[in-house]
């Protein structure tokens, strides 16, 4: 694979889609409506066709096990669609015990709120600017890579930009449970 052959795959980020605030159902859901709801919108997370992104045994245990709030009249809120979006974000890179913490941390004092509706407005912003930016730092690195290691083959250049962004996805995991120790010890006091 080429250096150009590659910025055109990274450019092809149809993977970094995000569920606009919009799409959200202004409404209450069942569950199977909010599986539904869910596995379309993030359909493009899948690695295969195999892959779940959200069953109803996935949202019971999250209920269970206080991720997110028990559904009124078994109809989920528009709150709990954001909850079950940040839950699928951090349980790729978390156990679910840290994501439980995160998650009831900010859901205890914000979930019946507009906060959380408003909080995801915000992400949504941000999270826009930086995937702009790390398209732009990532496009970088390939390019860097491509010409400091022209003596090594595809396979190798692709082995090392692997190990690269492993090491940044590293990098941010540990900051992550760092913060999420944060708030577990800040919960304590």
């Amino acid at each position: 694979m080429q250096v150009e052959e590659l910025l055109d795959f990274l450019n092809n980020n149809e993977f970094l889609n995000q569920i606009e605030s919009a799409k959200i159902p202004n409404i209450n859901l069942y569950m199977d409506q909010a599986l539904s709801f869910m596995n379309e919108n993030l359909e493009h997370y899948k690695r295969s066709s195999k892959d779940k992104i959200l069953t109803k045994s996935m949202i019971n245990n999250y209920v269970k096990n206080e991720l997110i709030p028990k559904p009124e009249s078994k109809k989920y809120y528009p709150q709990h669609i954001i909850s079950l979006i940040y839950i699928f974000y951090l349980k790729q890179i978390l156990s679910l015990d840290d994501v439980k913490l995160i998650m009831n941390q900010y859901e205890e004092n914000h979930f019946d709120s507009d906060r959380l509706s408003e909080l995801y407005k915000v992400f949504l912003l941000i999270e826009q600017e930086e995937i702009s930016k790390l398209e732009k730092d990532i496009e970088e690195l390939a390019r860097n890579i491509y010409e400091d290691c022209r003596n090594f083959d595809d396979d190798e250049i692709i082995f090392l930009f692997i190990m690269l962004l492993s090491s940044r996805a590293n990098t941010y995991k540990v900051i992550i449970e760092k913060l999420t120790d944060y708030l577990s010890d800040s919960e304590k006091s």
